[in-house]
Protein backbone atom coordinates (compact mmCIF):
# COMPACT_ATOMS: atom_id res chain seq x y z
CA UNK A 1 0.00 0.00 0.00
CA UNK A 2 1.34 3.31 -0.52
CA UNK A 3 0.44 6.18 1.84
CA UNK A 4 -0.44 9.87 0.70
CA UNK A 5 1.74 12.71 1.92
CA UNK A 6 -1.29 13.80 4.45
CA UNK A 7 -0.86 10.32 6.31
CA UNK A 8 3.13 11.24 6.95
CA UNK A 9 3.11 11.40 10.54
CA UNK A 10 6.14 13.99 10.01
CA UNK A 11 4.49 16.71 7.68
CA UNK A 12 6.00 20.47 6.92
CA UNK A 13 5.57 22.73 9.43
CA UNK A 14 2.27 24.85 8.81
CA UNK A 15 4.25 27.58 7.34
CA UNK A 16 6.23 25.33 5.07
CA UNK A 17 5.26 24.33 1.59
CA UNK A 18 4.43 20.81 1.05
CA UNK A 19 6.61 18.07 0.92
CA UNK A 20 7.69 16.27 -1.76
CA UNK A 21 8.38 12.54 -1.03
CA UNK A 22 9.74 9.97 -3.77
CA UNK A 23 9.67 6.25 -3.13
CA UNK A 24 12.08 4.50 -5.33
CA UNK A 25 10.67 1.34 -6.40
CA UNK A 26 12.58 -1.24 -4.63
CA UNK A 27 13.77 0.96 -2.76
CA UNK A 28 11.13 1.46 -0.06
CA UNK A 29 13.20 -0.44 2.50
CA UNK A 30 12.78 -3.62 4.18
CA UNK A 31 12.71 -2.75 8.01
CA UNK A 32 9.45 -2.63 10.40
CA UNK A 33 8.40 0.78 9.69
CA UNK A 34 8.75 0.14 5.68
CA UNK A 35 7.61 2.32 3.46
CA UNK A 36 9.68 4.63 4.20
CA UNK A 37 10.61 7.60 1.16
CA UNK A 38 13.00 11.16 1.27
CA UNK A 39 11.03 14.71 1.20
CA UNK A 40 12.60 18.69 1.70
CA UNK A 41 10.83 20.98 3.89
CA UNK A 42 11.00 24.99 4.19
CA UNK A 43 11.55 24.19 7.81
CA UNK A 44 14.92 23.59 7.19
CA UNK A 45 16.38 24.49 3.80
CA UNK A 46 19.41 22.71 2.27
CA UNK A 47 18.57 19.24 3.97
CA UNK A 48 16.81 16.23 3.11
CA UNK A 49 14.85 14.09 5.35
CA UNK A 50 14.00 10.35 5.56
CA UNK A 51 11.42 8.73 7.19
CA UNK A 52 9.13 5.92 6.86
CA UNK A 53 5.81 7.18 5.22
CA UNK A 54 3.03 5.82 7.80
CA UNK A 55 4.53 6.27 11.23
CA UNK A 56 2.16 4.84 14.50
CA UNK A 57 1.15 7.93 16.68
CA UNK A 58 2.42 6.20 19.70
CA UNK A 59 5.71 5.78 18.02
CA UNK A 60 8.98 7.54 18.83
CA UNK A 61 11.95 7.99 15.92
CA UNK A 62 15.28 8.68 17.49
CA UNK A 63 17.19 10.73 14.98
CA UNK A 64 20.42 9.82 12.04
CA UNK A 65 22.53 12.93 10.62
CA UNK A 66 24.22 12.00 7.76
CA UNK A 67 26.85 13.56 5.39
CA UNK A 68 27.09 12.27 1.91
CA UNK A 69 30.11 11.15 0.50
CA UNK A 70 32.54 13.49 -1.26
CA UNK A 71 30.61 15.92 1.07
CA UNK A 72 28.28 16.27 -1.40
CA UNK A 73 25.31 18.53 -1.26
CA UNK A 74 22.98 16.09 -3.48
CA UNK A 75 21.34 14.25 -0.33
CA UNK A 76 19.97 11.61 -2.26
CA UNK A 77 23.43 10.18 -3.79
CA UNK A 78 23.24 7.51 -1.10
CA UNK A 79 19.02 7.29 -1.53
CA UNK A 80 18.71 3.26 -1.14
CA UNK A 81 20.99 2.84 2.00
CA UNK A 82 19.07 5.88 3.69
CA UNK A 83 16.15 4.77 2.77
CA UNK A 84 16.55 1.51 4.43
CA UNK A 85 18.06 2.93 7.83
CA UNK A 86 14.77 5.07 7.65
CA UNK A 87 12.55 1.68 7.41
CA UNK A 88 13.85 0.88 10.52
CA UNK A 89 12.40 3.47 12.26
CA UNK A 90 14.80 6.70 12.53
CA UNK A 91 14.35 10.06 10.91
CA UNK A 92 17.39 10.83 8.96
CA UNK A 93 18.16 14.49 8.23
CA UNK A 94 20.95 14.55 5.27
CA UNK A 95 22.72 17.47 4.29
CA UNK A 96 21.93 18.82 1.29
CA UNK A 97 19.04 18.67 -1.82
CA UNK A 98 17.78 16.23 -3.96
CA UNK A 99 20.25 16.68 -6.77
CA UNK A 100 22.23 19.94 -5.46
CA UNK A 101 25.31 20.15 -7.39
CA UNK A 102 27.32 21.90 -4.49
CA UNK A 103 28.85 20.91 -1.25
CA UNK A 104 28.37 20.77 2.00
CA UNK A 105 30.04 20.96 5.76
CA UNK A 106 30.54 20.15 9.23
CA UNK A 107 28.44 23.43 9.92
CA UNK A 108 25.09 22.40 7.94
CA UNK A 109 25.19 19.32 9.70
CA UNK A 110 25.28 21.26 12.90
CA UNK A 111 22.20 22.88 12.05
CA UNK A 112 20.45 19.84 11.63
CA UNK A 113 21.20 19.62 15.15
CA UNK A 114 19.41 23.11 15.86
CA UNK A 115 16.75 22.53 14.27
CA UNK A 116 15.82 18.79 15.46
CA UNK A 117 16.60 19.52 19.01
CA UNK A 118 14.27 23.22 19.25
CA UNK A 119 11.87 21.45 17.26
CA UNK A 120 11.67 17.36 18.65
CA UNK A 121 8.34 16.71 20.65
CA UNK A 122 6.03 19.39 19.45
CA UNK A 123 3.52 19.95 16.89
CA UNK A 124 4.39 18.56 13.83
CA UNK A 125 7.79 17.41 14.94
CA UNK A 126 5.77 15.14 17.77
CA UNK A 127 6.84 11.72 17.24
CA UNK A 128 10.71 12.59 17.29
CA UNK A 129 12.76 12.02 20.34
CA UNK A 130 15.54 14.28 19.98
CA UNK A 131 17.50 12.98 23.21
CA UNK A 132 18.72 10.00 20.91
CA UNK A 133 20.73 11.18 17.97
CA UNK A 134 23.89 9.86 15.96
CA UNK A 135 25.61 11.78 13.85
CA UNK A 136 27.30 10.05 11.16
CA UNK A 137 28.36 10.15 7.49
CA UNK A 138 30.53 8.01 4.36
CA UNK A 139 33.81 9.56 3.34
CA UNK A 140 33.94 12.98 3.16
CA UNK A 141 30.41 13.16 5.41
CA UNK A 142 32.10 10.79 8.25
CA UNK A 143 34.59 13.54 8.68
CA UNK A 144 31.63 16.09 9.40
CA UNK A 145 29.57 13.50 11.18
CA UNK A 146 33.70 13.27 13.38
CA UNK A 147 32.73 17.25 14.28
CA UNK A 148 29.92 16.72 16.01
CA UNK A 149 31.19 14.14 18.77
CA UNK A 150 32.41 17.57 20.39
CA UNK A 151 28.72 18.47 20.73
CA UNK A 152 26.67 17.40 23.94
CA UNK A 153 23.45 16.83 22.23
CA UNK A 154 25.26 13.74 20.27
CA UNK A 155 25.43 10.89 22.10
CA UNK A 156 27.46 8.67 19.24
CA UNK A 157 29.37 8.50 15.73
CA UNK A 158 29.07 6.24 12.78
CA UNK A 159 31.87 6.13 10.45
CA UNK A 160 31.07 4.60 7.29
CA UNK A 161 34.39 4.04 5.03
CA UNK A 162 36.39 7.02 6.57
CA UNK A 163 39.05 8.29 9.02
CA UNK A 164 40.15 11.66 10.28
CA UNK A 165 42.04 13.34 7.58
CA UNK A 166 45.23 15.22 9.49
CA UNK A 167 44.46 15.44 12.95
CA UNK A 168 46.04 12.08 13.89
CA UNK A 169 45.86 11.80 17.58
CA UNK A 170 41.85 13.51 18.00
CA UNK A 171 40.79 9.97 18.30
CA UNK A 172 42.69 9.53 21.94
CA UNK A 173 40.06 12.03 22.97
CA UNK A 174 37.08 10.67 22.15
CA UNK A 175 34.58 10.20 25.13
CA UNK A 176 31.62 8.57 23.13
CA UNK A 177 30.70 5.85 20.91
CA UNK A 178 32.16 4.96 17.58
CA UNK A 179 31.42 2.30 15.15
CA UNK A 180 33.08 1.64 11.81
CA UNK A 181 31.66 0.49 8.41
CA UNK A 182 34.56 0.06 6.50
CA UNK A 183 35.26 -1.34 2.88
CA UNK A 184 38.43 -3.34 3.66
CA UNK A 185 41.93 -3.10 2.86
CA UNK A 186 40.99 -1.60 -1.10
CA UNK A 187 39.05 0.96 0.93
CA UNK A 188 41.36 4.49 0.32
CA UNK A 189 39.62 5.21 4.28
CA UNK A 190 40.94 1.90 5.43
CA UNK A 191 44.38 2.63 7.38
CA UNK A 192 42.32 6.16 8.48
CA UNK A 193 39.46 4.05 10.17
CA UNK A 194 41.63 1.90 11.08
CA UNK A 195 44.30 3.43 12.93
CA UNK A 196 41.11 6.24 14.43
CA UNK A 197 39.33 2.83 16.28
CA UNK A 198 43.06 1.83 17.62
CA UNK A 199 43.76 5.22 18.95
CA UNK A 200 40.52 5.44 20.80
CA UNK A 201 40.81 5.23 25.00
CA UNK A 202 40.20 2.22 26.86
CA UNK A 203 36.85 1.98 28.31
CA UNK A 204 35.35 3.99 25.34
CA UNK A 205 32.75 1.56 23.51
CA UNK A 206 33.41 0.81 20.36
CA UNK A 207 33.06 -1.37 17.19
CA UNK A 208 34.29 -2.17 14.13
CA UNK A 209 33.39 -4.42 10.85
CA UNK A 210 35.44 -4.88 7.39
CA UNK A 211 33.33 -5.73 4.13
CA UNK A 212 35.86 -6.55 1.36
CA UNK A 213 33.79 -4.15 -0.87
CA UNK A 214 36.32 -1.28 -1.34
CA UNK A 215 35.52 2.35 -0.81
CA UNK A 216 32.10 2.82 -2.82
CA UNK A 217 30.50 0.31 -0.02
CA UNK A 218 26.92 -0.69 -1.19
CA UNK A 219 24.92 2.55 -0.60
CA UNK A 220 23.24 2.62 -4.19
CA UNK A 221 22.40 -1.43 -4.07
CA UNK A 222 19.15 -2.44 -4.29
CA UNK A 223 17.97 -1.20 -0.17
CA UNK A 224 21.62 -0.44 0.27
CA UNK A 225 22.88 -4.06 -0.13
CA UNK A 226 24.38 -4.98 2.60
CA UNK A 227 25.61 -1.98 4.58
CA UNK A 228 21.63 -1.33 4.83
CA UNK A 229 21.65 -4.89 6.25
CA UNK A 230 23.79 -3.95 8.73
CA UNK A 231 23.23 -0.42 9.16
CA UNK A 232 19.12 -1.43 9.89
CA UNK A 233 20.88 -3.63 12.62
CA UNK A 234 23.11 -0.79 14.15
CA UNK A 235 19.83 1.54 13.51
CA UNK A 236 17.51 -0.72 15.71
CA UNK A 237 20.38 -1.03 18.53
CA UNK A 238 22.01 1.52 19.01
CA UNK A 239 19.39 4.09 18.33
CA UNK A 240 15.89 2.16 19.17
CA UNK A 241 17.49 0.57 22.17
CA UNK A 242 16.87 -2.77 20.69
CA UNK A 243 19.39 -5.46 22.51
CA UNK A 244 18.27 -7.96 20.33
CA UNK A 245 19.52 -6.26 17.10
CA UNK A 246 23.31 -6.38 18.58
CA UNK A 247 23.86 -10.09 18.64
CA UNK A 248 24.21 -9.38 14.31
CA UNK A 249 26.66 -6.92 15.21
CA UNK A 250 28.26 -9.10 17.38
CA UNK A 251 27.19 -12.27 16.53
CA UNK A 252 27.40 -14.71 13.65
CA UNK A 253 24.98 -12.85 11.59
CA UNK A 254 27.58 -9.85 10.38
CA UNK A 255 30.47 -12.72 9.54
CA UNK A 256 28.28 -14.64 8.15
CA UNK A 257 27.79 -12.17 5.75
CA UNK A 258 31.24 -11.44 5.59
CA UNK A 259 31.73 -8.95 7.71
CA UNK A 260 35.15 -8.74 9.64
CA UNK A 261 34.23 -7.97 13.22
CA UNK A 262 36.44 -6.19 16.26
CA UNK A 263 34.97 -4.54 19.53
CA UNK A 264 35.90 -3.27 22.89
CA UNK A 265 34.01 -2.41 25.74
CA UNK A 266 30.60 -2.54 24.41
CA UNK A 267 29.49 -3.08 28.51
CA UNK A 268 29.75 0.63 28.80
CA UNK A 269 27.08 1.22 26.38
CA UNK A 270 24.04 1.86 27.79
CA UNK A 271 21.00 2.52 25.62
CA UNK A 272 17.30 1.68 26.83
CA UNK A 273 14.26 1.45 24.54
CA UNK A 274 12.83 4.23 22.91
CA UNK A 275 9.59 5.19 24.30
Amino acid sequence: MRYSLSALALATLASASPVSIEERQGNSGTGPFAPAGYYTSDALEGHTFYAPQNIPSDAKLPVMLWGNGGCSADATGQAPFLTELASHGVLVIASGTPGNGGGTTAEIMTQSIDFITSNAGQGDWANIDASRITAAGWSCGGIEAYAQIWDDRVQSIGIWSSGLLDNYTAANDFTKPVFFFLGGPSDIAYQNGERDYAAMPAGVPKWKGNLDVGHGGTYTDTNGGKFGVIGGYWVEWILRGDSSAADYLTGDGAKNDGWTVEYADLENLSVSPIE
